[in-house]
This record gives C-alpha cells, sequence and structure tokens, in this order.
C-alpha cells in the first residue's frame, strides 16, 4: 500500500491549458433539474423540506459545475477579446503612472505579466493542439489596408498588470530591438517621459532626426514647467539649433586626442591599426601645442593644422615653451646668433636654433613630452607623415564645413545661441535632443554621432574620477550608425558613473556590420547590455540569438498510444491496449518565429535578474 501510495504521489497532473468551458451545460442541466423539481413538486403539494433539500443538491452541483465551466471559458473569452489593439492613454493618465513609479524608485514599462514556463506552456498548446481556438483570430492579423498587427492573443495568456522595474537595474545599460515601426519611438517617449520627471539630464541621439521624438521631449519638459531645459541640436536647422562643443569640457589634454582617433577607428579597435595610433599622436601633440600657445582646441584649429606645414606652428610652440620657463637672456640669445654675429630671422634657423637650446639647455631643467613630440613630427619625413594622417584631413573637414564649423567649434564672441559641452548638459540636468540628419547625409551624420559619443565617454570617466556621479540617460536611436569604441565604453563602464544607456537597432546583424563585421565585437556589445527589451523582429539571427538568451525549459508533453491485435486462433479473443505516458522536453521559453508575430508596441524584455515581462506600450496623446 505505501509503495502504491509513493506511486500515485510521483504522477504529475496534466491540465489541458485552454478548452471549451463544457462544464457549463452541466451546470445549465442541474440548475433546469432543481428548479423544475422545486415547481413541480409544489405543483403537486409535495412536502416542502424533500423539494428544497433535492433542489439544494441540485443548486451545489450547478454552482460546482459552472464555476468551472466559467473559469475555462474566461480563458477562451480572453483570448478573442485579446489587447491587440493600440492602446491609448491621455497625458494626466500617463502623469499619474510616472509618479508612482518616481515614488516608487521605478520605471514605468507599460502594462504586462511575468513570462514563466506555464505562460509558454499555453503559448505552445495554442500553437498545436489547440491551434483551432486561436484560427477564427488570425484574420486579425492584418488590417483592411493590409498592415500587419500580429497574433494579439499572445498578450491574453496572463492577466496583465502594471510593470514597474526598479531604477537601479538600469545601471546594467538596456538593448532595444525591433524592425521598423515596431513600436521604438513610442518605447523612448515613455522612458524620456520619465527621466525628464524624475528631473534627470536625458541626451537623445537621433541619427534620422525623428521630428516627433524631438518635439515629444520638448513637450515633457513644458509640463514640468521647465521649458528651459529642452535643447535642440540638428545640422539641417542651424537657425534653430544649439551649438555643442565637443572638445569644450575635459581633465586631461589626452581624452581630446581620443575623441579624434574614435573618428579614425569608427566601429574599429583603437588600439590595432598603427594609422589610428599615430593620428592620435599627432593630435595629441598638436592640442598640447595649442595649450601652451594659451589656445582653445578646436575642431577648426586641429583641421588648420593638420591641412598646413607645421613648422611655424611647431616654432612659434617652442618660443613660448621656452618663455614660459625664464631662459637667461644671454645664454639664449648666443643660440640665436649665428657665426657670423647675425641673429636667425627665417623660420627655419630660428626653429633650428630654438630646437638646440632646448635640447642642449631646457631639456635637462625642464623637459616635455608633448613638445618633444611635436618637435619629432616636425623632423618625421614629409611623405610618410602626409600618407599616416591621411584619415585625419576628410573627418576633419566634414565637422568644420559649414554649418558645422559654428555648431560643433563655437566661438563665445560671434555665436549668439546656446553653447553647451557635456558638463554642462549634467551639471544643469538638461534634455539634449541631438539630430544627425543621416537620411541627408550619412557620413558627416555618424562623424557627428561618433565624436559626441567620444565626448560622452570621456566626461564619463571624468565623473566617475572626480565627481559625486548622478544619473545621466542616454537614448541612441538607430545604435548601429553611430557605434564606436566609446560607445562600448560606455555600455561596458558607464554605469559606474551612473550613465544609462539605451541603444537601439534593427538586426544584430547592424551592429556586426558597424564594428568592421566582427561578430565577436557585435556579442561583446551584446553582452555589455544586461536588460533586453525585444519588439517585432524579423530577422532570423537576430530572432535566434535572443530566443538562445531568453533560454529554455522542461516542457511536459503528453503522448498516447493505441494497440490492437488478433489471435491467430479461432477460439482466443482479440486483444487491445491504450496508455498515456508524460515526458519533459527541453524547449525554448520563446520561439524564434514568433518574434515576427508581435504585434506593434508588443514587447518581450529580458531584465537584469532574469527576470522576463511580456508587456506593452501606451500611445499618450494630449
Amino acid at each position: 500500500m505505501a509503495s502504491s501510495s509513493r506511486f500515485r504521489n510521483q504522477i504529475q497532473p496534466y491540465e489541458i491549458p485552454f478548452r471549451p468551458g463544457l462544464e457549463l451545460k452541466a451546470a445549465w442541466t442541474w440548475g433546469a433539474a432543481g428548479a423544475l423539481g422545486l415547481m413541480g413538486g409544489l405543483a403537486l403539494g409535495m412536502p416542502l423540506m424533500p423539494l428544497l433539500t433535492t433542489s439544494s443538491i441540485a443548486g451545489f452541483f450547478a454552482w460546482n459545475r459552472y464555476k468551472i465551466g466559467h473559469r475555462y471559458q474566461q480563458k477562451l473569452d480572453a483570448l478573442h477579446q485579446s489587447a491587440g489593439h493600440l492602446w491609448f492613454i491621455s497625458t494626466d493618465e500617463a502623469e499619474t503612472h510616472y509618479r508612482i513609479a518616481r515614488e516608487k524608485d521605478a520605471i514605468w514599462f507599460g502594462r504586462g505579466f511575468r513570462w514563466t514556463k506555464h505562460t509558454a506552456e499555453r503559448m505552445y498548446y495554442l500553437l498545436g493542439p489547440g491551434a483551432e481556438l486561436v484560427e477564427p483570430l488570425e484574420t486579425k492579423q492584418t488590417t483592411e489596408s493590409g498592415e500587419f498587427i500580429g497574433k494579439v492573443w499572445i498578450h491574453a495568456l496572463e492577466t496583465e498588470r502594471d510593470i514597474l522595474l526598479p531604477l537601479d537595474a538600469l545601471k546594467g545599460q538596456t538593448l532595444i530591438l525591433g524592425t521598423t515601426r515596431a513600436g521604438k519611438t513610442r518605447l523612448y517617449d515613455l522612458l524620456i517621459s520619465q527621466a525628464v520627471e524624475r528631473g534627470e539630464s536625458v541626451i537623445i541621439i537621433d541619427p534620422k532626426g525623428d521630428k516627433e521624438l524631438a518635439a515629444n521631449a520638448k513637450k515633457a519638459c513644458e509640463r514640468m514647467g521647465t521649458p528651459e531645459r529642452f535643447a535642440y541640436f540638428h545640422p539641417a536647422h542651424p537657425e534653430d539649433s544649439c551649438a555643442i562643443d565637443v572638445l569644450g569640457s575635459w581633465n586631461r589634454a589626452t581624452g581630446l586626442a581620443s575623441r579624434i582617433a574614435a573618428l579614425i577607428s569608427a566601429g574599429g579597435d583603437s588600439n590595432s591599426d598603427p594609422f589610428i595610433s599615430f593620428g592620435w599622436r599627432v593630435m595629441n601633440n598638436f592640442i598640447h601645442g595649442l595649450l601652451i600657445l594659451g589656445q582653445k582646441p578646436t575642431l577648426k584649429s586641429l583641421r588648420t593644422l593638420v591641412e598646413t606645414n607645421p613648422t611655424e606652428f611647431t616654432l612659434a610652440v617652442l618660443k613660448a615653451y621656452i618663455q614660459q620657463n625664464d631662459p637667461k637672456p644671454e645664454i639664449l640669445h648666443s643660440y640665436l646668433t649665428a657665426k657670423n654675429g647675425k641673429v636667425a630671422e627665417d623660420v627655419p634657423g630660428q626653429l633650428a636654433a630654438y630646437k638646440k637650446f632646448y635640447r642642449e639647455v631646457l631639456s635637462r631643467t625642464a623637459a616635455s613630452p608633448e613638445l618633444e613630440g611635436l618637435l619629432s613630427d616636425e623632423e618625421h619625413d614629409k611623405e610618410h607623415f602626409s600618407k599616416m594622417i591621411v584619415s585625419l584631413t576628410p573627418l576633419l573637414a566634414m565637422l568644420t564645413s559649414r554649418p558645422l564649423d559654428t555648431l560643433l567649434s563655437p566661438d563665445p564672441t560671434t555665436f549668439h545661441g546656446r553653447i553647451l559641452t557635456a558638463q554642462r548638459i549634467i551639471d544643469q540636468n538638461l534634455v539634449t535632443y541631438i539630430g544627425l540628419d543621416t537620411l541627408s547625409d550619412s557620413a558627416v551624420g555618424q562623424a557627428i554621432g561618433s565624436i559626441i559619443a567620444a565626448d560622452l565617454a570621456s566626461t564619463a570617466g571624468d565623473v566617475y574620477n572626480y565627481q559625486i556621479p548622478k544619473p545621466i540617460n542616454i537614448f541612441i536611436d538607430e545604435g548601429a550608425e553611430v557605434l564606436n569604441q566609446p560607445i562600448i565604453q560606455l555600455l561596458n563602464k558607464g554605469g559606474g558613473a551612473l550613465f544609462r544607456v539605451f541603444l537601439a537597432t534593427q538586426t544584430l546583424s547592424d551592429i556586426a556590420a558597424r564594428l568592421n563585421g566582427s561578430q565577436q565585437r557585435a556579442n561583446q556589445v551584446i553582452g555589455n547590455t544586461n536588460n533586453t527589451i525585444v519588439l517585432r523582429i524579423i530577422d532570423q539571427n537576430t530572432q535566434e540569438t535572443q530566443t538562445r538568451k531568453f533560454g529554455k525549459f522542461p516542457m511536459s508533453r503528453m503522448g498516447t498510444s493505441l494497440g490492437s491485435g488478433i489471435s491467430p486462433h479461432p477460439m482466443d479473443m482479440n486483444n487491445g491496449s491504450y496508455s498515456e505516458s508524460m515526458n519533459l522536453v527541453d524547449t525554448d521559453l520563446f520561439p524564434s518565429s514568433e518574434f515576427a508575430s508581435l504585434p506593434a508596441l508588443q514587447y518581450l524584455a529580458h531584465f537584469s535578474g532574469g527576470t522576463i515581462i511580456k508587456g506593452r506600450i501606451p500611445i499618450v496623446r494630449d
């Protein structure tokens, strides 16, 4: 008996996730029988107590059957009334959700539910044995105009509720995947509005220049009563644009050279290419030379130095450095005076004399590695030097042509608009929209995005090293177009400076293509994001990658077998057999093919800590 009991305890019950509420018919039958019996008995004058007893028993069975049947019927009704249509809320409703989330130190991601193995089993049932239950809904996958809607019943597998994610989870950075018109812009609207509500700095990098995204960010500032927090940058609209001095904030001059080197490397590794390393060295020497002269480094001044003979610049820097170290006039004069008693007046003669004085006298007490680097560049083979910095010229030309000459290298004495730096955006908690206009000029737009990303990465390092960090939210749309080494550094290490980076792209292949086709470096980008939000995606490789990330689960799978046999002996009986079995099979928690079936503004998210959420995003209307 004990063995039999243990065997029964090991049997796992299996319940079909969806089926018609067959018990409802029995409930109506029991209810009708009880009612008819009571009325018939009263009409015939039968004793009241037996009638009430039998009617109560019938009523109990009717209620019991109704509860079970109603539960199953509700599941089916929810599928047919599933929330597949667009969800609109008013601004007041949205602000209520934002306020609640802020009070709980959380961020609101719309409404949804946790995606568990039980949810996945329900989905697989409807994709397999229960497919006929959702077949009537397949006609809802497209509108009358042929626009794709998706499998709306996926969001009806569980009861939805408000999704609140702790703000600390966003330190791990967030990757957003979604094809065109899947809802990336609306998701950004939701997240940006809440960052504005919290009073935090917001930087939006938008390659294509989405007018609605800029307008919604501006409205969010206006709703908070702080319209002055909004700043707008767009090369196609210089009359309305602020200026961003990309070399305006720094603590170490070498960081300025690294920002320029990031332009050369684009998606590559800045340490692996000799041209990049040589370009960094040249820029570093030029920048230190300008600082010795007391001049502020700008993209325009660096372009001038790259395109002209650096001899006169080197002489001016050398003179300034020597004078700053108070040389003895008689000794310096002796070096400047030739054997014939004449003082050198031409540039080559003066340069030779000043170099000799520096190397024989001043370097013993006040050597300057930066100045020596500049002298080394001046003495370098001119032809080889030109070849090694050939990639700098077009990049600096892109960033200093009109109107970028004033928008990225502003002169405070002539530019009458607003001049920003990355540090100023952080200090003043500004909401800055940066349109790159890559649709009109992809090369220049990508260069702008890369230099701004390099500026942000350098500033993040300064915040981490020298300041008390406060949250900075960076939203990058179509991130593959501006992805470079500084952005990878932000994804990897920006969390320490409280930089929250949201990187949106359509496919993972776009990231690999930007990184010179390196799948390993693309995996590095993906691996640096702890949170992944997947809207509708149609690229097969991206689908499969995300399915692997969501993992597998042991799904219960029922099996049945039938058997029959006929004995060759006439007097023997026929025989038959029937058996049921349930096996656990490792199955994808979310099938890759169904990512293409997600309706617009619906997502599946893998958040920090392993929580998986199926959710949907509202459209906020005034």
